[in-house]
Protein backbone atom coordinates (compact mmCIF):
# COMPACT_ATOMS: atom_id res chain seq x y z
CA UNK A 1 0.00 0.00 0.00
CA UNK A 2 3.03 2.15 0.58
CA UNK A 3 4.41 2.16 -3.32
CA UNK A 4 2.68 5.02 -4.51
CA UNK A 5 3.52 7.05 -1.85
CA UNK A 6 7.10 5.92 -2.78
CA UNK A 7 6.54 6.97 -6.39
CA UNK A 8 5.64 10.21 -5.96
CA UNK A 9 8.73 10.62 -2.95
CA UNK A 10 11.27 9.55 -5.90
CA UNK A 11 9.87 12.07 -8.56
CA UNK A 12 9.60 14.66 -6.47
CA UNK A 13 13.53 13.91 -6.03
CA UNK A 14 13.67 14.19 -9.61
CA UNK A 15 12.59 18.11 -10.21
CA UNK A 16 14.89 20.94 -10.57
CA UNK A 17 14.31 23.79 -7.71
CA UNK A 18 12.73 26.53 -8.58
CA UNK A 19 16.13 28.76 -7.86
CA UNK A 20 18.45 26.68 -10.16
CA UNK A 21 16.18 27.14 -13.34
CA UNK A 22 17.00 29.68 -16.18
CA UNK A 23 14.94 32.87 -16.88
CA UNK A 24 12.08 32.84 -19.45
CA UNK A 25 13.56 36.01 -20.58
CA UNK A 26 17.04 34.86 -20.99
CA UNK A 27 16.02 31.63 -23.07
CA UNK A 28 13.89 34.24 -25.48
CA UNK A 29 17.30 36.24 -26.21
CA UNK A 30 19.20 33.39 -26.75
CA UNK A 31 16.74 31.68 -29.71
CA UNK A 32 16.52 35.33 -31.55
CA UNK A 33 20.38 35.29 -31.41
CA UNK A 34 20.22 32.32 -32.52
CA UNK A 35 17.76 33.13 -35.64
CA UNK A 36 19.30 36.17 -36.17
CA UNK A 37 22.60 34.23 -36.99
CA UNK A 38 21.03 32.00 -39.30
CA UNK A 39 19.36 34.59 -41.57
CA UNK A 40 22.37 36.94 -41.88
CA UNK A 41 23.86 33.44 -42.98
CA UNK A 42 21.35 32.80 -45.92
CA UNK A 43 21.59 36.05 -46.99
CA UNK A 44 25.14 36.15 -47.25
CA UNK A 45 25.08 32.63 -48.66
CA UNK A 46 22.22 34.12 -51.29
CA UNK A 47 23.99 36.92 -52.52
CA UNK A 48 27.34 35.27 -52.86
CA UNK A 49 25.24 32.62 -55.09
CA UNK A 50 23.68 35.33 -57.16
CA UNK A 51 27.03 37.46 -57.49
CA UNK A 52 29.31 34.30 -58.38
CA UNK A 53 30.68 35.76 -61.51
CA UNK A 54 31.98 39.01 -60.45
CA UNK A 55 33.41 37.22 -57.81
CA UNK A 56 35.61 34.80 -59.54
CA UNK A 57 36.53 37.45 -62.35
CA UNK A 58 37.73 39.72 -59.15
CA UNK A 59 39.23 36.65 -57.92
CA UNK A 60 40.97 35.72 -60.97
CA UNK A 61 42.63 39.33 -61.09
CA UNK A 62 43.62 39.45 -57.81
CA UNK A 63 45.30 36.10 -58.38
CA UNK A 64 47.34 38.12 -60.80
CA UNK A 65 45.79 37.23 -63.67
CA UNK A 66 47.18 32.97 -63.61
CA UNK A 67 44.01 32.28 -65.25
CA UNK A 68 43.51 34.03 -69.06
CA UNK A 69 39.81 34.29 -70.87
CA UNK A 70 38.94 32.01 -73.66
CA UNK A 71 41.92 33.01 -76.37
CA UNK A 72 40.14 34.90 -78.73
CA UNK A 73 39.79 33.90 -82.57
CA UNK A 74 42.63 35.72 -84.96
CA UNK A 75 42.43 36.37 -88.64
CA UNK A 76 45.69 37.50 -90.74
CA UNK A 77 45.66 40.96 -92.08
CA UNK A 78 45.30 41.21 -96.15
CA UNK A 79 44.84 43.72 -99.20
CA UNK A 80 42.32 42.64 -101.60
CA UNK A 81 39.85 44.45 -103.60
CA UNK A 82 36.93 46.23 -102.62
CA UNK A 83 33.95 44.09 -101.92
CA UNK A 84 30.71 43.99 -103.78
CA UNK A 85 28.02 46.74 -102.75
CA UNK A 86 25.70 45.23 -100.20
CA UNK A 87 22.67 43.55 -101.92
CA UNK A 88 19.24 45.15 -102.06
CA UNK A 89 16.79 42.48 -102.17
CA UNK A 90 16.89 38.62 -103.44
CA UNK A 91 14.18 37.03 -105.27
CA UNK A 92 13.36 33.69 -107.85
CA UNK A 93 12.40 33.86 -111.60
CA UNK A 94 12.44 32.16 -114.63
CA UNK A 95 14.49 32.64 -117.47
CA UNK A 96 12.54 33.56 -120.32
CA UNK A 97 14.16 34.52 -124.10
CA UNK A 98 12.88 37.41 -125.71
CA UNK A 99 12.58 35.75 -129.41
CA UNK A 100 10.72 32.46 -129.21
CA UNK A 101 9.49 31.24 -132.52
CA UNK A 102 7.02 28.56 -132.99
CA UNK A 103 8.31 26.59 -136.84
CA UNK A 104 4.98 25.58 -139.03
CA UNK A 105 4.83 23.70 -142.23
CA UNK A 106 3.85 26.50 -145.00
CA UNK A 107 2.60 23.84 -147.13
CA UNK A 108 0.60 19.99 -146.20
CA UNK A 109 1.94 16.97 -146.81
CA UNK A 110 3.75 13.56 -145.37
CA UNK A 111 7.56 14.40 -143.81
CA UNK A 112 9.87 12.24 -145.41
CA UNK A 113 12.69 13.55 -143.96
CA UNK A 114 14.18 15.49 -140.09
CA UNK A 115 17.85 16.73 -139.85
CA UNK A 116 17.14 18.00 -136.21
CA UNK A 117 16.69 17.10 -132.40
CA UNK A 118 15.43 18.58 -129.24
CA UNK A 119 18.45 20.50 -127.85
CA UNK A 120 20.32 21.32 -131.15
CA UNK A 121 21.55 24.51 -132.08
CA UNK A 122 20.54 25.60 -135.51
CA UNK A 123 21.69 28.28 -137.73
CA UNK A 124 18.96 30.79 -139.19
CA UNK A 125 18.24 29.00 -143.20
CA UNK A 126 19.13 25.35 -141.63
CA UNK A 127 17.53 22.86 -143.00
CA UNK A 128 14.97 21.05 -140.31
CA UNK A 129 12.55 19.10 -142.05
CA UNK A 130 11.34 17.93 -145.90
CA UNK A 131 7.82 17.64 -146.80
CA UNK A 132 6.88 15.09 -150.12
CA UNK A 133 7.39 17.02 -152.74
CA UNK A 134 6.04 15.00 -155.81
CA UNK A 135 2.68 16.83 -156.59
CA UNK A 136 3.81 20.48 -155.65
CA UNK A 137 6.68 19.26 -158.12
CA UNK A 138 4.19 18.51 -160.64
CA UNK A 139 2.41 21.79 -160.24
CA UNK A 140 5.26 23.44 -161.04
CA UNK A 141 6.31 21.98 -164.53
CA UNK A 142 2.48 22.64 -165.59
CA UNK A 143 2.93 26.27 -164.72
CA UNK A 144 6.33 26.67 -166.22
CA UNK A 145 4.58 25.11 -169.88
CA UNK A 146 2.06 27.24 -169.44
CA UNK A 147 4.51 30.28 -169.44
CA UNK A 148 6.03 28.70 -172.74
CA UNK A 149 2.62 28.41 -174.22
CA UNK A 150 1.53 31.94 -173.25
CA UNK A 151 5.35 33.50 -174.52
CA UNK A 152 4.76 31.72 -177.61
CA UNK A 153 1.45 33.01 -178.67
CA UNK A 154 2.23 36.37 -177.10
CA UNK A 155 5.05 36.25 -180.10
CA UNK A 156 2.76 35.49 -182.37
CA UNK A 157 0.56 38.70 -181.72
CA UNK A 158 2.96 40.61 -181.73
CA UNK A 159 4.15 39.59 -185.52
CA UNK A 160 0.21 39.68 -186.36
CA UNK A 161 0.03 42.49 -184.67
CA UNK A 162 2.91 44.57 -186.66
CA UNK A 163 1.66 42.88 -189.87
CA UNK A 164 -2.08 44.51 -189.17
CA UNK A 165 -0.53 47.66 -188.93
CA UNK A 166 0.89 48.02 -191.78
CA UNK A 167 -1.89 46.88 -194.17
CA UNK A 168 -4.15 49.43 -192.50
CA UNK A 169 -1.17 52.04 -192.86
CA UNK A 170 -1.25 51.24 -196.56
CA UNK A 171 -5.37 50.80 -196.60
CA UNK A 172 -4.82 47.33 -197.43
CA UNK A 173 -6.94 46.10 -194.41
CA UNK A 174 -9.78 48.33 -192.32
CA UNK A 175 -9.60 49.60 -189.20
CA UNK A 176 -11.34 46.53 -187.57
CA UNK A 177 -8.78 44.22 -188.02
CA UNK A 178 -6.58 46.61 -186.63
CA UNK A 179 -8.46 46.71 -183.27
CA UNK A 180 -8.24 43.33 -183.25
CA UNK A 181 -4.96 42.53 -183.76
CA UNK A 182 -4.61 45.06 -180.85
CA UNK A 183 -7.13 43.38 -178.29
CA UNK A 184 -4.72 39.68 -179.06
CA UNK A 185 -1.68 41.03 -178.36
CA UNK A 186 -2.99 42.94 -174.84
CA UNK A 187 -4.18 39.37 -173.84
CA UNK A 188 -1.30 37.70 -175.08
CA UNK A 189 1.00 39.85 -172.55
CA UNK A 190 -1.81 39.61 -169.29
CA UNK A 191 -1.76 35.39 -169.83
CA UNK A 192 1.71 35.28 -170.23
CA UNK A 193 1.95 37.57 -166.72
CA UNK A 194 -0.79 35.92 -165.39
CA UNK A 195 0.82 32.14 -166.23
CA UNK A 196 4.35 33.64 -164.80
CA UNK A 197 2.65 34.34 -161.04
CA UNK A 198 1.42 30.62 -161.40
CA UNK A 199 4.58 29.20 -161.55
CA UNK A 200 6.10 31.63 -158.62
CA UNK A 201 3.41 30.35 -156.84
CA UNK A 202 4.27 27.10 -157.65
CA UNK A 203 8.33 27.32 -157.07
CA UNK A 204 7.14 29.17 -153.89
CA UNK A 205 5.14 26.34 -153.05
CA UNK A 206 7.64 23.36 -154.16
CA UNK A 207 10.67 25.64 -151.85
CA UNK A 208 8.24 25.38 -148.73
CA UNK A 209 8.36 21.39 -148.98
CA UNK A 210 12.13 22.09 -147.52
CA UNK A 211 11.53 23.37 -143.75
CA UNK A 212 14.15 25.80 -142.76
CA UNK A 213 15.23 27.97 -139.74
CA UNK A 214 13.51 31.27 -139.21
CA UNK A 215 16.13 32.51 -136.92
CA UNK A 216 19.21 30.70 -135.18
CA UNK A 217 18.84 29.46 -131.84
CA UNK A 218 17.98 26.52 -129.93
CA UNK A 219 15.34 23.79 -130.42
CA UNK A 220 13.17 23.50 -127.29
CA UNK A 221 10.74 21.17 -128.27
CA UNK A 222 9.93 18.57 -131.59
CA UNK A 223 6.70 17.88 -132.35
CA UNK A 224 7.03 15.97 -135.66
CA UNK A 225 8.11 12.44 -136.38
CA UNK A 226 9.14 10.83 -139.84
CA UNK A 227 5.72 9.72 -141.76
CA UNK A 228 3.31 12.04 -139.89
CA UNK A 229 1.15 14.06 -142.07
CA UNK A 230 1.45 17.94 -141.53
CA UNK A 231 -1.47 20.42 -142.56
CA UNK A 232 -0.52 24.07 -143.18
CA UNK A 233 -2.54 27.04 -142.01
CA UNK A 234 -3.91 25.80 -138.76
CA UNK A 235 -4.71 21.81 -140.41
CA UNK A 236 -6.73 20.17 -137.26
CA UNK A 237 -7.24 16.24 -136.81
CA UNK A 238 -5.11 13.20 -135.05
CA UNK A 239 -3.01 13.25 -137.77
CA UNK A 240 -2.75 17.16 -138.76
CA UNK A 241 -0.26 19.23 -137.08
CA UNK A 242 1.40 22.20 -138.49
CA UNK A 243 4.34 22.95 -135.88
CA UNK A 244 7.43 21.45 -136.27
CA UNK A 245 9.30 22.80 -133.64
CA UNK A 246 10.00 25.86 -131.14
CA UNK A 247 13.29 27.52 -131.39
CA UNK A 248 14.57 30.29 -128.60
CA UNK A 249 17.12 32.73 -129.58
CA UNK A 250 19.98 32.26 -126.63
CA UNK A 251 21.62 35.54 -127.04
CA UNK A 252 18.88 37.67 -125.79
CA UNK A 253 17.77 36.27 -122.51
CA UNK A 254 15.89 37.71 -119.44
CA UNK A 255 14.52 37.02 -115.94
CA UNK A 256 11.04 37.48 -114.80
CA UNK A 257 10.99 38.06 -111.27
CA UNK A 258 7.91 38.64 -109.57
CA UNK A 259 8.30 41.04 -106.11
CA UNK A 260 6.13 41.22 -103.09
CA UNK A 261 4.20 45.09 -103.69
CA UNK A 262 5.67 46.11 -100.65
CA UNK A 263 9.47 45.36 -101.95
CA UNK A 264 8.71 46.88 -105.24
CA UNK A 265 9.59 50.35 -103.97
CA UNK A 266 13.45 49.37 -103.41
CA UNK A 267 13.67 48.38 -107.31
CA UNK A 268 14.12 50.48 -109.92
CA UNK A 269 14.71 50.61 -113.84
CA UNK A 270 18.54 50.46 -114.88
CA UNK A 271 18.81 48.86 -111.31
CA UNK A 272 22.49 46.58 -111.44
CA UNK A 273 21.59 42.83 -110.85
CA UNK A 274 23.79 39.46 -110.52
CA UNK A 275 21.80 36.40 -112.10
CA UNK A 276 22.70 32.50 -110.53
CA UNK A 277 21.12 29.69 -112.47
CA UNK A 278 19.97 27.11 -110.64
CA UNK A 279 21.12 24.24 -112.89
CA UNK A 280 24.86 26.03 -112.46
CA UNK A 281 24.92 27.76 -108.70
CA UNK A 282 28.94 28.36 -109.67
CA UNK A 283 28.26 30.70 -112.51
CA UNK A 284 26.75 34.24 -112.05
CA UNK A 285 26.00 36.50 -115.14
CA UNK A 286 25.50 40.34 -114.53
CA UNK A 287 22.19 41.84 -115.73
CA UNK A 288 19.91 45.06 -115.05
CA UNK A 289 16.37 46.23 -114.71
CA UNK A 290 15.26 46.57 -117.92
CA UNK A 291 11.53 46.96 -117.17
CA UNK A 292 8.69 47.30 -114.40
CA UNK A 293 5.19 46.24 -114.99
CA UNK A 294 2.84 49.22 -114.62
CA UNK A 295 0.02 47.00 -113.43
CA UNK A 296 0.11 44.18 -110.68
CA UNK A 297 -1.05 41.27 -109.80
CA UNK A 298 -4.04 41.35 -107.30
CA UNK A 299 -4.52 37.73 -106.63
CA UNK A 300 -0.30 37.17 -105.71
CA UNK A 301 0.50 41.09 -104.30
CA UNK A 302 3.21 40.71 -107.24
CA UNK A 303 4.94 42.95 -109.48
CA UNK A 304 6.87 41.94 -112.53
CA UNK A 305 10.25 42.71 -113.29
CA UNK A 306 12.15 41.99 -116.06
CA UNK A 307 16.19 41.48 -115.72
CA UNK A 308 18.24 41.50 -118.70
CA UNK A 309 21.11 39.01 -118.72
CA UNK A 310 24.17 40.48 -120.35
CA UNK A 311 26.42 38.07 -120.69
CA UNK A 312 24.76 34.49 -121.75
CA UNK A 313 25.98 32.07 -122.97
CA UNK A 314 24.93 27.85 -123.38
CA UNK A 315 24.82 26.82 -119.30
CA UNK A 316 21.75 29.41 -119.03
CA UNK A 317 18.22 26.82 -119.84
CA UNK A 318 15.25 28.58 -121.14
CA UNK A 319 12.23 28.29 -119.35
CA UNK A 320 14.41 27.66 -115.70
CA UNK A 321 15.09 29.13 -113.17
CA UNK A 322 17.71 31.52 -111.21
CA UNK A 323 17.72 33.84 -108.37
CA UNK A 324 18.54 37.29 -109.20
CA UNK A 325 20.20 39.60 -106.61
CA UNK A 326 19.78 43.23 -106.71
CA UNK A 327 22.63 45.35 -105.91
CA UNK A 328 22.73 49.04 -104.54
CA UNK A 329 25.21 49.82 -107.32
CA UNK A 330 27.22 48.23 -109.81
CA UNK A 331 29.27 44.69 -108.71
CA UNK A 332 33.17 45.84 -109.64
CA UNK A 333 35.38 43.67 -111.67
CA UNK A 334 38.94 45.15 -111.17
CA UNK A 335 41.09 45.99 -113.57
CA UNK A 336 44.33 44.88 -114.21
CA UNK A 337 46.53 46.78 -111.69
CA UNK A 338 43.86 48.33 -109.94
CA UNK A 339 45.04 48.91 -106.42
CA UNK A 340 43.72 47.37 -103.49
CA UNK A 341 43.08 48.19 -99.87
CA UNK A 342 43.18 46.70 -96.28
CA UNK A 343 39.60 45.35 -95.95
CA UNK A 344 38.36 43.58 -92.60
CA UNK A 345 35.14 42.39 -91.06
CA UNK A 346 33.22 45.41 -89.01
CA UNK A 347 33.28 42.77 -85.81
CA UNK A 348 37.23 43.12 -85.97
CA UNK A 349 37.02 46.50 -84.60
CA UNK A 350 35.86 48.83 -81.83
CA UNK A 351 34.46 51.72 -84.44
CA UNK A 352 34.52 55.37 -82.08
CA UNK A 353 31.36 57.91 -82.84
CA UNK A 354 33.20 59.17 -85.11
CA UNK A 355 33.32 56.70 -87.22
CA UNK A 356 36.07 57.47 -88.67
CA UNK A 357 38.44 55.99 -86.13
CA UNK A 358 38.96 52.27 -84.44
CA UNK A 359 40.12 50.17 -82.36
CA UNK A 360 41.91 46.56 -83.01
CA UNK A 361 43.64 44.12 -81.12
CA UNK A 362 47.11 42.99 -82.86
CA UNK A 363 48.43 40.01 -81.70
CA UNK A 364 51.71 40.14 -80.81
CA UNK A 365 54.84 37.89 -78.61
CA UNK A 366 51.89 36.02 -77.52
CA UNK A 367 49.51 38.72 -75.73
CA UNK A 368 46.98 41.05 -77.56
CA UNK A 369 48.02 44.78 -77.48
CA UNK A 370 45.15 47.90 -77.98
CA UNK A 371 45.70 49.17 -81.19
CA UNK A 372 43.89 52.72 -82.94
CA UNK A 373 43.63 52.73 -86.65
CA UNK A 374 41.83 54.99 -89.16
CA UNK A 375 38.92 54.09 -91.32
CA UNK A 376 37.94 54.48 -94.47
CA UNK A 377 35.18 53.67 -96.60
CA UNK A 378 32.30 51.14 -95.32
CA UNK A 379 30.61 48.39 -97.29
CA UNK A 380 28.55 45.92 -96.62
CA UNK A 381 30.33 44.52 -93.45
CA UNK A 382 33.78 45.48 -94.60
CA UNK A 383 35.41 47.89 -93.29
CA UNK A 384 38.60 49.99 -95.38
CA UNK A 385 41.56 51.09 -93.00
CA UNK A 386 43.59 53.59 -94.35
CA UNK A 387 46.38 53.60 -91.62
CA UNK A 388 47.49 51.51 -88.22
CA UNK A 389 47.70 48.14 -90.02
CA UNK A 390 50.02 46.17 -92.25
CA UNK A 391 49.49 43.31 -93.83
CA UNK A 392 50.53 40.02 -92.18
CA UNK A 393 49.41 41.62 -88.60
CA UNK A 394 47.34 39.04 -86.97
CA UNK A 395 44.43 40.47 -85.43
CA UNK A 396 41.30 39.75 -83.05
CA UNK A 397 38.44 38.76 -85.40
CA UNK A 398 35.32 39.12 -83.39
CA UNK A 399 34.37 39.47 -79.16
CA UNK A 400 36.44 42.88 -78.83
CA UNK A 401 34.13 43.93 -75.79
CA UNK A 402 35.76 40.98 -73.51
CA UNK A 403 39.60 41.17 -74.60
CA UNK A 404 41.73 43.77 -72.61
CA UNK A 405 45.38 45.43 -73.61
CA UNK A 406 48.29 43.15 -72.11
CA UNK A 407 45.75 39.76 -72.34
CA UNK A 408 47.48 36.40 -73.25
CA UNK A 409 46.88 34.59 -76.03
CA UNK A 410 48.80 31.53 -75.51
CA UNK A 411 46.56 28.56 -76.50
Amino acid sequence: MNAPHDVHAQLRSLSIPKEQRPRAASRFRGGKAALFVLTAALVVGAGAYYLRPELSAKLGAAVGGVQESKAPELMQVSAGREPQAQAVLTATGKIVSDHRVAVATKVSGQIIALHFEQGDRVEQGQLLARIEDVLYRARRDESAARVERSAANLAFQEVNFARVTGLVASESAPDIEHADAKRALEEAQATLAADRATLDFAKKTLSDCEVTAPIAGVILTRNVEVGDFVAAEGGRGANANAQFAIIADMTKLRVEVDISELDIIRIHKDMPCTVTPDAYKDRQYRGFVMWLDPGANYSKATVQAKVRIENPDEYLRVEGSAQVVFHSEPPREAAPGASTAIWIPTSACLVDASGQTGVVFVAENGRLRRTAIHLGRRLSDKLEVTSGLAVGQSIAQSGLEGLRDGQRIDR
